[in-house]
């Protein structure tokens, strides 16, 4: 014997939940932030795969979109010429070679090929291709036209990378997770195959949901329910099977951010389902139809139901066909070459096509799951009148005669149509993903799938053989758990799980046994070994996740022990003061809490049949479930193994005389220990691959998008030259420029190697691969692209030299006019320029004498580009005089009466002060000589002598000079690199990202040419020197650097000053972190510039700004002075 212990999972998935539908949707989702967050909800059907995605940053939930910018796709694999191709890229075959195209592999998920209902499935739907065994697993295997055999679950996992592509094309970013809506009559061999090819595929299921149960998420998420109760009928008729689901809606309680709330849930209470028959079927009515017509008028040696292609090429036309009777009552059909060289043309009336279907038995098959659910309305209490709605999907319900057949079963009732036919389940699905998702968190609404099959289990008893007890029932709710027990068990024990076939229950299609699985448990001697041979019970754990896959978890043997011990009861506690009631009464409280908990430990009573929802861990079931998981460790280390505190020293207790010794007495301890035992299973109607197997398909896939991806490049290779060959003969043939420049002999010969390549490219060379292709195209491109652009230059070239000597032209005029609007130019300047106008003229001239010698057959002695190339350099040095302003008015020399005074206030110090300032002021004069920030730190002391006050002062004129005209310099720029950048800001703080120097860095050689010549002119003018540079076009920029921070240091002299008197800190410190910060500057600079050659804008102006704020920063971290207020507006007054 034996019981059995349930604990089912809640109503709610949780702890998350869903969302409302549409615009509630869109308000309610709440999207985390992470790097690959998106879901996929697929509807895999028999013909189409549609995907829905949920990721961040879009629409909450979307249909994908395939390449071909349809929300559907075949669900088919072709494999041709040796090459893979999938979806619409094999269905593109399926009129040539229909027997390489394989479609409708989903129904061929986990059966055997031996058992009739897969034969008849082949013949039924005219399947021409080839299937033979699988040698382990007698599954399908799928053979090709090269003699390679596929596993089907090979096969269905490359829909499934395919759908993971297309959704990855949409999501922007890797995809792995997925919810896939599957038939309800889905068994556990359909489900376990489509796990494995999930596996081979690289995808997560996070579950696997019923079609029925993703159209009643998708119908429900959007309204409001009451705790009442609202029923509804979920009917779906696919390509090849019916289904309908009874759907109770209601409310459930519970809690957001602390606060009570209602939220909406839904129960599938009833399924019922067909596989017999699909929209498919009317297909085929009308194939059969049609092909027994073509025979009788054509009379073929082969009939054309018999002829693979005849039969692809008439389904095709059939659909169309279908598609018109829905709104007509009468259809055309023609079919162009159907069989045998003869074109087939018909026509069917409506009324004669369902006559056809109502023969076939679709009308009988269509209805029956509604009436089977209809019949079970009373065993929950439910009238028709009470349905809220029976929402009708799937494509084959636009089937006017479909409908009909449908209302008449509901007694005349409209049906309702409020979801999208096609896309419903998909959207579903992707409802239940993006819940089982911890990237979304959405508003709640509960939703759970049923069993489709009730279980019974045998526990193998011996005293009663063959006897079964009910495991799961029927529409049983999942994720759900069960514990099986078998009391005083002493030999290992097997578990056979079958399908409950009792009062009228079905098994799955292609399943002829109700066989599911057998579990051994083995490992009991051994357990009763370890606790002297006390019996105790066997546990063994099933569960049904959230794909409706029902295994064995584990399994246990559980051993009680009772035993007596010795509890010592506390003495009485020594008269004590009063205390107040209210503290006495929590005291109270809190000692008959302890004791309550003690027993509750002590007792470790166990309820087997309670029921309760999970706890997080997967282990923790329930309260009883989680005392089944008690530690055998633990329990054991109560058997006086603990350590005990060592007792009290004589004197330590002080409040009184020691107590009496506590009186002893016995209780009964009761304690539990388990011991896992081993699981074993087998006997499954069709074994699951192994991993090993799996892992070899995993191979096979890679391999085949490895040649996939050679194969795209070796096509996008070959087009390109097939479209270069097409161009460049029309452009040869037919413009006159390139006619101009090649004689006929070079065009014959080109022709002939356009040819040549051109019957590689069909014949030989067809196969060749992506670098071939490329390597002939080049080929090619080295004597075409050479003639387009010798014509271009007939063009190009002589208008580059008439600009470059009018250029020239006015170069020199401007020059000219220097004497009156620019007197300050030095002629020597002027001079230079003249003459490397007249170098280029002499170059020019020397070009043109050779290009004249020339054929205009061949190649040319120069370019356009070269001729601009030669006056951008000029353009800028002229332009760079242009813009060269006039010197500054010359310093104004001190007046003499001041000097003298200040001469005679130093004259009265002391005659040994005077002595130390004449050595002092030698010493000055000598470092003025060298540097006058050298002067500074060396004679910090002396800082206002009139030596390096005198020296400071001319550094800071040169470097202000440097600052404006650099700044005149830094105006230009800003033009070039607006021009260049788009909108830059008017800073000079480089340390911006809006500045001009980062818009420079970014866009270096552009700008740089734009502006390099006036930069260099400005800072020459500012007495900045640029030593070390031979030409313009190329500065040296480590000559560039070194001046500037030469000059820098100079002009931030003051700051420095101001800086260290309001801080207090010693002058020469100051002044020599001062020397330290400013060479470290340069040095940034200087790796700035190595990195690319550009001008750097108005820089002395830009360093001094920058540097300025920075020991303004300095100084504000003390107190203001005099001395530094008054050279800081010296400063401003140079």
């Amino acid at each position: 014997g034996g019981g059995v212990t349930s604990f089912d999972a809640p109503v709610t998935m949780a702890p998350r939940s869903f969302a409302r539908w549409l615009l509630a949707l869109a308000a309610l989702f709440c999207v985390a932030s992470t790097a690959s967050a998106a879901v996929l909800g697929i509807d895999y059907g028999s013909e189409y795969v549609k995907v829905s995605i949920v990721a961040p940053g879009r629409t909450p939930i979307s249909i994908v979109i395939n390449e071909i910018s349809k929300r559907k796709s075949t669900a088919a694999v072709a494999f041709t010429g040796g090459d893979r191709w999938l979806a619409e890229e094999a269905m593109n075959y399926n009129a040539r070679f229909p027997d390489r195209v394989f479609t409708r592999l989903r129904d061929l998920l986990g059966k055997e090929t031996a058992v009739d209902s897969f034969t008849r499935y082949l013949d039924k739907y005219k399947l021409p291709f080839k299937v033979t065994a699988d040698a382990e697993r007698a599954t399908a295997r799928i053979v090709t036209e090269s003699g390679e055999a596929y596993l089907v679950e090979e096969l269905v996992a490359m829909i499934l990378q395919y759908a993971m592509k297309i959704g990855e094309g949409m999501g922007k970013g890797q995809i792995k997770d997925a919810v896939i809506a599957i038939p309800p009559y889905f068994g556990q061999t359909h489900r376990y195959a489509l796990y494995d090819a999930a596996d081979i595929a690289g995808l997560n299921i996070l579950a696997e949901v019923s079609d029925l149960s993703a159209a009643a998420l998708q119908w429900g998420i959007d309204k409001e329910f009451t705790s009442e109760g609202t029923w509804t009928i979920v009917y779906d008729m696919g390509a090849t099977s019916v289904g309908a689901a009874l759907v109770r809606y209601s409310t459930f309680d519970g809690k957001e951010a602390g606060k009570k709330k209602t939220h909406g849930q839904f129960e599938i209470k009833a399924v019922a389902w067909d596989e017999s028959c699909g929209g498919e079927d009317m297909d085929m009515v009308l194939v059969d139809h049609f092909a027994t017509e073509f025979d009788d008028a054509h009379k073929p040696s082969v009939s054309a139901l018999a002829s693979p292609r005849a039969v692809s090429k008439l389904r095709k036309q059939v659909r169309k066909t279908k598609e018109i009777l829905s709104a007509n009552k009468e259809a055309p059909i023609s079919v162009e070459g159907m069989h045998e060289d003869h074109d087939f043309r018909s026509s069917i009336k409506r009324a004669e096509f369902e006559k056809l279907a109502e023969t076939a038995g679709i009308r009988a098959c269509a209805t029956a799951p509604l009436q089977t659910i209809l019949e079970r309305l009373p065993e929950h209490g439910v009238a028709l009148k009470d349905l809220e709605a029976v929402e009708v999907i799937g494509g084959a319900t636009r089937v006017p005669f479909i409908k009909k057949a449908l209302s008449e079963a509901l007694g005349g009732r409209a049906l309702d149509v409020h979801l999208d036919a096609d896309e419903a389940v998909a959207m579903g699905a992707g409802l239940f993903a993006a819940n089982m998702s911890t990237t979304f968190r959405m508003r709640k609404f509960g939703a759970t799938d049923a069993a489709p099959y009730g279980f019974e289990v045998d526990v193998h008893d011996p005293s009663k053989p063959g006897e079964r007890k009910p495991l799961l029932p029927l529409h049983k709710r999942f994720p759900v758990r069960r514990i099986v027990s078998i009391p005083n068990a002493t030999e290992d024990r097997a578990f056979t799980v079958y399908h409950n076939v009792s009062a009228g229950q079905r098994l799955p299609p292609g399943i002829v046994e109700p066989t599911v699985a057998e579990f051994a448990v083995a490992g009991v001697k051994e357990a009763m070994a370890k606790h002297d041979g006390v019996l105790g019970k066997i546990n063994a754990h099933f569960a049904v996740d959230n794909s409706g896959i029902l295994y064995m978890d584990k399994a246990e043997y559980q051993v009680e022990v009772f035993d007596m011990v010795e509890v010592e009861e506390p003495p009485p506690p020594p008269p004590k003061k009063k205390e107040d009631k209210k503290k006495k009464g929590k005291k109270a409280e809190k000692a008959a809490e302890a004791a309550e908990a003690e027993a509750e430990a002590s007792d470790d009573a166990s309820e087997p049949e309670a029921e309760a929802a999970p706890a997080a861990d997967e282990e923790a079931e329930t309260k009883a479930g989680r005392r089944l998981l008690a530690d055998e460790t633990l329990l054991e280390d109560s058997d006086g193994d603990a350590e005990v505190p060592d007792a009290p020293l004589p004197g330590d207790d002080a409040a009184g005389p020691p107590a009496p010794p506590a009186e002893k007495k016995m209780r009964e301890r009761r304690r539990v220990f388990r011991t896992p035992l081993k699981v074993t299973e087998s006997k499954r109607a069709v074994a699951a691959m192994s991993p090993d197997a799996v892992k070899k398909s995993i191979g096979i896939l890679k391999d085949l998008a490895k040649k996939d991806e050679a194969k795209r490049a070796q096509e996008a290779a070959k087009s390109n030259l097939e479209a270069y060959i097409y161009q460049i003969r029309e452009r040869v043939e037919e413009d006159e420029g390139v006619r101009a420049v090649t004689d006929d002999a070079q065009r014959e010969a080109f022709a002939a190697e356009l040819a040549e390549a051109e019957d590689w490219l069909y014949m030989d060379g067809a196969e060749s691969s992506a670098s071939e292709f490329d390597a002939k195209k080049e080929g090619l491109q080295a004597t075409g692209d050479e003639w387009i652009k010798r014509a271009k230059e007939t063009v190009k070239r002589p208008a580059a030299v008439a600009k470059a000597r009018e250029f020239v032209a006015a170069a020199k005029e401007t020059l000219a006019g220097f004497a009156e609007s620019k007197p300050w130019i030095p002629e020597e300047d002027k001079a230079a320029m003249e003459k490397d106008l007249d170098g280029f003229l002499a170059w020019l001239d020397e070009k043109e004498a050779l290009q004249a010698e020339k054929k205009v057959t061949e190649r040319p002695a120069f370019a356009a580009a070269e001729v601009a190339s030669e006056v951008k350099p000029l353009d800028a040095r002229l332009g760079k005089l242009k813009r060269r302003p006039a010197p500054p008015p010359p310093e104004e020399e001190k007046d003499a009466n001041a000097t003298d005074a200040e001469a005679d206030a130093n004259a009265t110090d002391a005659d040994a002060d005077a002595a130390d300032a004449a050595g002092d002021a030698a010493s000055a004069r000598d470092a003025v000589n060298r540097d006058p920030l050298t002067c500074l730190v060396a004679k910090a002391d002396a800082i206002e002598s009139t030596e390096c006050s005198s020296a400071v002062r001319r550094s800071v004129v040169r470097a202000f000079k440097a600052f404006r005209v650099g700044t005149a310099a830094t105006s230009a720029c800003d033009d070039a690199a607006e021009r260049l950048c788009g909108a830059t800001q008017k800073t000079h703080d480089f340390t911006a990202p809006g500045s001009v120097l980062s818009c420079l860095q970014r866009n270096a050689k552009d700008v740089g040419d734009a502006c390099w010549s006036a930069v260099a002119a400005t800072l020459e003018d500012g007495d900045v020197r640029l030593t070390g540079m031979s030409e313009m076009g190329t500065p040296h920029q480590g000559a560039l650097v070194d001046t500037i921070a030469n000059k820098v240091r100079a002009t931030v002299l003051e700051e420095v000053n101001d800086a260290a008197a309001m801080r207090g800190d010693d002058v020469g410190a100051a002044a020599a972190r001062a020397v330290t910060e400013l060479r470290k500057k340069a040095d940034e600079l200087g790796t700035a510039l190595s990195l690319v050659v550009f001008a750097l804008v108005g820089v002395a102006a830009v360093a001094y700004l920058a540097l300025r704020r920075m020991f303004s920063l300095l100084a504000r971290t003390g107190g203001a002075g005099k001395a530094a207020g008054h050279r800081r507006a010296g400063a401003h007054n140079v």
